[in-house]
């Protein structure tokens, strides 16, 4: 790189630097006001963090990202010692602590055959404004999330975030909604398969082991996992970090159905090539290849029987967990 360049870089991470503190501020500032409100400027905060990582020393991108960590961590604390209001609970299946909490979205929550485990207290809530969408705490559950009836059948123009966060033994199904979608991250994802159409932004997993994510974006990066096996479309290097057992390979073709291979296109993605094999360890600094990732050998790819139980009816949800999930 250039002297040049090199100085524009410098100049530019310090700008976003000092943008990042002002952000901080404002977010605990507005957290005493309007929770909502800081949930949005911490995923807003978090999605600049990404864009920005193109001239951001690797220094600080681990700093930042654990500030924003440790303020993502202090928000969801103050979050659950309040009360949420104004949801009304509904379900597919009437079970008792598998009730998705609704707003105006038209989500569909379809519970699969199989009961919580006895003892269970997970409390599931789904939660969708015109900005944002959340799945927090789900278990045992098949779920299917659709845009608000009151944005019409087009969907709404207005890029959204996606968080889940805190999902177990789950199929999430977030392909009506991902032509909206501007991020998704995800958080403390165990022995679940989520699965997302194409969008022109960016996947961010943490915390997450023995899943099976299917997903077609921008910018992808997984951190502290373990035993994750990715079908991805990525038009720039996948980023591991702190990560262990990953298997990557293609997105699916059997699930490009004709309107996914719509998204493909509005999303423009698909003019680009895909770069899913060509993964960066942010923990492996050696010219041998990364002990920590691997490519999924087609010999043990799924084959179009397992991936057509994703748009099967009657939801089997264990029996596509024994199909693809890594460990099983």
């Amino acid at each position: 790189m250039s002297s040049a360049g090199s100085a524009a870089n410098a100049a530019a991470a310090a700008k976003f630097w000092d943008y990042f503190q002002q952000q901080k501020d404002e977010i605990n500032a507005l957290a005493a006001q309007s929770k909502q409100d800081a949930s949005q400027k911490i995923r807003e905060l978090d999605s600049s963090l990404r864009e920005a990582f193109i001239y951001l020393p690797p220094y600080d991108q681990k700093r930042l990202g654990k500030d924003l960590d440790e303020l993502r961590a202090q928000h969801h604390q103050q979050r659950a010692s309040t009360k949420l209001q104004g949801f009304k609970f509904k379900s597919a299946v009437a079970k008792p602590n598998n009730a998705l909490a609704t707003t105006s979205s038209s989500v569909t929550a379809v519970i699969s055959e199989e009961p919580p485990s006895e003892g269970s207290t997970i409390q599931p809530t789904q939660h969708s404004t015109g900005s944002s969408h959340e799945f927090t705490g789900i278990s045992d559950s098949w779920i299917v999330a659709d845009m608000p009836s009151a944005m019409g059948d087009g969907g709404s123009s207005i890029p959204t975030d996606c968080e889940l966060r805190d999902i177990t033994d789950s199929i999430v199904d977030l392909r009506p909604i991902s032509h909206s979608l501007r991020a998704l991250n995800c958080h403390r994802i165990q022995n679940s398969i989520i699965i997302c159409g194409p969008f022109g932004g960016s996947v961010t997993v943490r915390d997450s082991s023995t899943c099976v994510l299917v997903l077609g974006a921008r910018q992808f990066r997984l951190e502290n996992s373990q035993r994750v096996d990715v079908y991805l479309y990525c038009t720039s290097h996948p980023i591991i970090e702190k990560s262990s057992g990953i298997r990557f390979a293609p997105y699916p073709a059997e699930l490009r159905t004709p309107s996914i291979e719509e998204e493909f296109g509005t999303s423009q993605l698909g003019l680009q090539p895909n770069s899913f094999d060509r993964v960066d360890d942010f923990n492996w600094l050696k010219r041998q290849a990364s002990p920590n990732w691997s490519l999924l050998q087609a010999s043990v790819l799924p084959s179009a029987d397992v991936w057509s139980l994703v748009n099967d009816a009657s939801r089997p949800r264990e029996k596509l967990a024994q199909a693809i999930l890594p460990g099983f």
